[in-house]
């Protein structure tokens, strides 16, 4: 949807978009859209929830447009200024400034956030630019139509039919009810493959995990893909992680997905510990930070670190990923950055693994790691959501450059 936005040629229409977008978001709008003196053209507000009982903090935003696509400027270092000057000079205690543009911003915008989040602390400061405006359109087709937009689809399908050069790969699929692992599954069958889906009502169930796993010793699985999603605080059976062992020893590659790294860190899954290539991060003996911080603080600074003191994943966040922090083959057919709302563990690499990739905040996206002539990866992915207003995109679905990502994975998990 790069040039989605020009289609919007008043900026008044702009802004009932942003308005529509944010309340479809979950946000709650205080004020239609207008100009008061200060500039800002909306109000709303923002319900921060995390997995700790009772804790929900709001925050009052005041959202600027700025409609530059018409132009295809970019927002620039005095249009920054003037916001946050007059911003500073008003807010109050729960007030948060949000710049909402149609294209990008600068280098020296973004600098200029930054330099004044260090003198004021404890102000609150967010900025969407086209590609977190495109990624939240993806999620609302209706806001789409009703602004005669366009929205292409995203061919996750046709994209792992170029796997087909690998014959009929044998694969189990162990995962809850995941629609990215769901989408997977089903693009890969697209492409040939042998696919077992193992769900979590049947291997958390003795007798049909039993029954499972006397069929699997008929087979000889390539691919091993496991995803705990929703049902990462309820373990596998040993057995199973057994067998998954078992299969990798005999030959087959493994991607692991969320929530793997979580459940190992809690000391579940000893076993499969020397094949994931990813652990949760470690904080580092940090300092912990007050509530507010932990939910306000610094991840729209780009510091996701803050979330370990709560909660050691996030839900719903949005982040951008550019080819320039990853590496080949995985950039393959990816030229430019993009961007995803998505959910994720906070990751560092295992011994000998490697990152792969990372988000532009750091945080490992896609980790490698070989054992014994084993390919194995961690996809830092997946849809979970428990406190979110909105479902959680599947990353296939969204993503055009994620979905090639995968694709890419997948063929490096498969090469010889």
């Amino acid at each position: 949807m790069s040039s989605t936005l020009r289609a919007i040629k008043e900026w008044k229409k702009f802004e009932r978009l942003c308005a529509d977008l944010l309340a479809a978001e979950g946000f709650i709008l205080e004020s239609e859209p207008s100009i008061d003196r200060t500039g800002v053209d909306l109000r709303v507000t923002e319900e921060y929830r995390a997995h700790e009982p009772g804790r929900v903090i709001q925050v009052h935003w005041r959202v600027q447009c700025k409609h530059l696509a018409i132009s295809g400027k970019n927002l620039g270092r005095k249009e920054v200024e003037e916001a946050l000057v007059s911003f500073e000079a008003t807010r109050g205690a729960s007030d948060g400034l949000f710049l909402i543009v149609s294209t990008d911003y600068t280098e020296a915008a973004k600098e200029t956030i930054d330099a004044f989040l260090r003198v004021h602390p404890s102000s609150r400061v967010t900025l969407w630019n086209q590609r977190q405006l495109e990624s939240r359109l993806e999620r609302h087709p209706h806001l789409i139509q009703r602004y005669g937009l366009s929205l292409p689809p995203v061919d996750y399908i046709g994209l792992l039919a170029d796997l087909k050069e690998f014959g009929a790969v044998e694969t189990l699929v162990i995962s809850d009810q995941s629609v990215f692992v769901h989408n997977l599954a089903s693009g890969m069958r697209h492409a040939g493959f042998d696919v077992t889906f193992l769900p979590f009502w049947n291997y958390n169930d003795p007798l049909r995990l039993a029954l499972f796993l006397v069929a699997a010793e008929e087979r000889k699985f390539r691919l091993v893909i496991v995803s705990l999603g929703d049902s990462f605080g309820l373990p596998m059976r040993t057995e199973l992680t057994e067998a998954v062992v078992g299969m990798v020893r005999s030959g087959a590659s493994a991607l692991f997905l969320p929530f793997l790294a979580w459940s190992m860190k809690g000391g579940m899954y000893p076993d499969l510990a020397p094949l994931s290539p990813a652990v949760l991060l470690d904080r580092g003996g940090q300092a912990p930070v007050g509530k507010e911080e932990r939910i306000l603080g610094e991840y729209r600074r780009g510091d996701f670190r803050w979330a370990l003191s709560s909660d050691a994943f996030v839900e719903d966040r949005y982040v951008e990923i550019d080819p320039l922090d990853g590496a080949a083959p995985f950039t393959r057919d990816i030229e430019g950055r993009f961007g995803l709302a998505h959910s994720f563990e906070f990751l560092a690499p295992a011994p000998d693994a490697a990152v792969a990739w990372a988000d532009t905040t750091g945080n490992p996206v896609l980790l490698t790691r070989i054992v014994d002539g084993k390919r194995l990866g961690y996809l830092n992915t997946c849809c979970h959501s428990c406190m979110s207003h909105v479902a959680v995109s599947s990353p296939l679905e969204a993503s055009l450059e994620f979905a090639t990502l995968v694709r890419n994975t997948l063929r490096w998990l498969l090469s010889p």
